[in-house]
């Protein structure tokens, strides 16, 4: 059979059987669910800031009310009432008013009252006296304006310019990369599975006769690969449609270059595990002895997750090492691209390791497949599987 064709029938196969499995299709919509969830579910107890209650002393004058709206630098709002100095200061003290402007003038503040509002309330008090002072001494308001207004200074900073998007674009990745480390473990743990059911029910040996053990493990990962993809893209594509319905902060600047590198790694990280995984797979023959195999694997990716993890906002040395090493790059590159620290050469150094550390891996791990995948009533060691293979 022609390799393409052999490739792409496994592939083809493994894709159908995953995608009518009522397991995929469960997983798929609870996870569809999650998404919708935790972006729509915050907005209902994201409570807007009530107006600020504030008491005016009814011997004030009228525009003060207008001083305090134009100092106001998050437009939150005022809610006015013109009561007696005594009122006020009972209203403040039962807590009925948040703060109060009295005839002196005089700021009242109680236990309710926020940093903000009291520096609201003094400046527009001070705002009131500077106005008092300036009309006794026959100043008009656009003079007074004037002399209340601070030149503009030229500012020479000579510190390095830092991207303004840095940390979003480094929060956005590190999402993408926790959504990538959840989809590599769950479709590698697929593969070693799959493998393990061929193995105990015999039909590998139906297959083997048709194929070459190699090709059957490339066609094996680029089918659940594909399946793996197939849902990344739903969740992500899920994520942009509900944002559009519900008020959320402005993706970075950085998002779409972001997804396109978290998905280019994504394929070669899935590539390098998914073979690993199927190769683990096929050195045992029991469900039980599946996960022992894949522990080291396991690890590693949980190493790679949290190195990016912890190392989120800076380019340490340790973050800056792990992106060259094929195991943690398909997780810590895309922070580092996203942050704007790694360079042209150290991208196109790490794509080079990571795609040449897939190709020799899969060489490898195809032998160990081949040698594996029809021993059973055991676990299988890695230097026997590696010599009952065919040279």
């Amino acid at each position: 059979m022609n390799p393409t064709r052999a490739i792409s029938l496994v592939a083809a196969r493994d894709f159908a059987e995953r995608i009518r499995s009522r397991a995929f299709q469960l997983s798929t919509g609870f996870t569809l669910l999650l998404v919708i969830a935790f972006l729509v579910v915050p907005t209902f107890f994201d409570d807007d800031a009530q107006p600020y209650r504030v008491a005016i002393d009814t011997r004030l004058p009228d525009d003060i009310e207008l001083t305090l709206g134009a100092l106001d630098p998050q437009g939150i709002g005022f809610d006015f009432s013109r009561v007696s100095s005594d009122i006020a200061g009972i209203g403040v003290e039962n807590g009925d008013f948040d703060g109060a402007l009295i005839a002196g003038p005089e700021v009242v503040v109680g236990d309710g009252t926020s940093g903000t509002l009291r520096s609201l309330l003094v400046a527009a008090a001070t705002t009131s006296v500077i106005a008092e002072r300036a009309e006794d001494l026959g100043l008009d308001p656009t003079t007074l304006t004037e002399l209340l207004t601070p030149p503009e200074v030229p500012i020479s900073d000579l510190t390095p310019v830092e991207d303004d998007d840095r940390e979003s674009n480094q929060g956005f990745a590190a999402i993408l990369a926790t959504v990538l480390f959840m989809v590599i473990v769950t479709y590698g743990q697929w593969i070693l599975i799959g493998v393990v059911e061929e193995k105990s029910n015999r039909v590998v040996e139906m297959v083997l006769g048709a194929i070459r053990p190699h090709r059957l493990l490339v066609g094996k990962i680029i089918g659940i690969g594909a399946l793996g993809l197939l849902q990344v893209v739903a969740i992500v594509g899920m994520a942009v449609i509900v944002a559009q319905f519900i008020d959320l902060p402005a993706l970075p600047d950085a998002a779409v270059s972001t997804i396109v590198w978290s998905f280019v790694w994504f394929f070669l990280g899935f590539g390098f595990y998914a073979t690993a995984y199927a190769a683990a797979g096929s050195l045992v023959s029991r469900q039980e002895e599946a996960q022992n195999a894949a522990f080291p694997l396991t690890i590693l990716l949980l190493a790679a997750f949290y190195t990016a993890l912890f190392s989120v906002g800076s380019d340490n040395p340790v973050l800056r090492v792990a992106s060259f090493l094929p195991p943690f790059a398909p997780i810590t590159m895309p922070l580092r691209i996203a942050g704007g620290d790694a360079a042209v050469w150290e991208i196109g150094v790490s794509f080079t390791v990571m795609v040449a550390s897939t190709y020799l891996l899969v060489r490898f791990a195809g032998r160990v497949y081949s040698g594996g995948l029809l021993r059973t009533g055991g676990k299988v060691k890695l230097r026997e599987a590696w010599r009952s293979a065919e040279a």
